[in-house]
């Protein structure tokens, strides 16, 4: 099989109760059955505490949140008692992988991490000037594929890696950076890029039509309902508005850094769905939603605060990636540009 994987994925630690905001709050935590069988196994007084916090629902377990919304196995230090008690090995799939993710189709097999955790978008953001992929080999075998379907892979990753190295490797600003990758694509499906454009809808949505849409997501997190009130109610004030262009011109040099990096973060982890969703515009338009809000997210902080650094991004970033790319469903809205 063959294993592709962004470079930094090697430098990632989880930093545990130093990190800023705790991957272990927020959702609950599903529990793999090999897991579950484990800790109702434990015979101690703590084994009574995972025996009591496991619930299941056919064949699914998890550890529902506590009233704080946290990891019932989270201490007041930020700390998992399951760790501290049981040892690192006793982790769940979920908590052993966070956050990490794995895609396998045919004998290929796609890792990367999410930027929902803080500590990887330090580290994206930070100390990664250009990403870089690496590959290699194992002797798995993976899952038998059609011709066709092989010949359709090869095809969406030599598209994938050319919009990657447009978006990495070109001193354009992000937008134009954006409108070739849309270009690469239609001369892909066989079509005019212009004449393309003009049948895209999503190009033509408003701040407020963008950010009406995030709002009928499901969401896991106050913040996230608060934060998109207030780009709502930035979004239909014109004299706000107005001041898009200055802010696009004070951090121009910035925006074109982040925005472009975080475009190759979401062509990566997306374009691979063409496989299973069956029209690459689908990836495409989930990656122009993501990176427009996000943009505006930015715009926001600027607005209120007065001022925008590299912790914005990151912020904005992780919760963006919480709350959108960890849920299938809102994923898939964001990908259905047309009803």
């Amino acid at each position: 099989m063959i294993l592709e994987y962004p470079e930094y994925y090697e430098r990632f630690r989880c930093i545990g109760g130093e990190c800023p905001d705790t991957c272990c709050a927020g959702w609950e935590v599903d529990v793999d059955s090999e897991s579950a069988k484990y800790y109702k196994s434990v015979d101690s007084e703590f084994g009574k505490r995972l025996k009591a916090h496991i619930c299941e629902e056919g064949d699914d377990c998890y550890f529902p949140l506590t009233k704080n919304k946290r990891c019932p196995f989270l201490n007041k230090e930020n700390l998992c008692d399951i760790y501290i008690n049981l040892g690192e090995e006793s982790l769940c799939q979920t908590c052993t992988e966070y956050p990490r993710y794995f895609i396998d189709i045919g004998n290929y097999e796609q890792t990367d991490m999410s930027l929902s955790c803080m500590e990887l978008g330090r580290i994206f953001y930070t100390e990664t000037p250009v990403i870089e992929y690496v590959r290699s080999e194992n002797p798995v075998e993976g899952e038998p594929m059609t011709e066709e379907d092989q010949d359709t892979l090869v095809e969406i990753l030599s598209l994938r890696n050319k919009c990657i190295s447009l978006l990495q490797d070109t001193d354009q600003s992000f937008n134009d950076k954006l409108r070739e990758v849309r270009a690469l694509v239609s001369y892909a499906e066989g079509e005019n890029p212009g004449e393309k454009d003009k049948s895209r809808v999503f190009l033509q949505e408003s701040f407020k039509e963008l950010i009406i849409l995030f709002e009928s997501l499901d969401s896991i997190n106050d913040e996230w309902s608060e934060k998109l009130s207030y780009y709502k109610e930035l979004s239909e004030n014109p004299s706000k508005l107005d001041r898009i262009p200055e802010f696009t011109s004070l951090y121009s040099e910035k925006l074109d850094e982040w925005i472009s990096k975080t475009g190759v973060y979401f062509v990566f982890r997306y374009f691979i769905d063409t496989l299973t969703d069956g029209d690459i515009e689908n990836e495409l338009c989930f990656v122009h939603r993501s990176l427009r809000l996000i943009f505006f997210m930015l715009f926001a902080e600027w607005v209120s605060k007065g001022k925008l650094d590299v912790s914005d991004m990151i912020y904005v970033a992780h919760l963006y990636s919480k709350e959108v790319e960890h849920d299938d469903g809102n994923v898939g809205r964001i990908k259905k540009f047309a009803d």
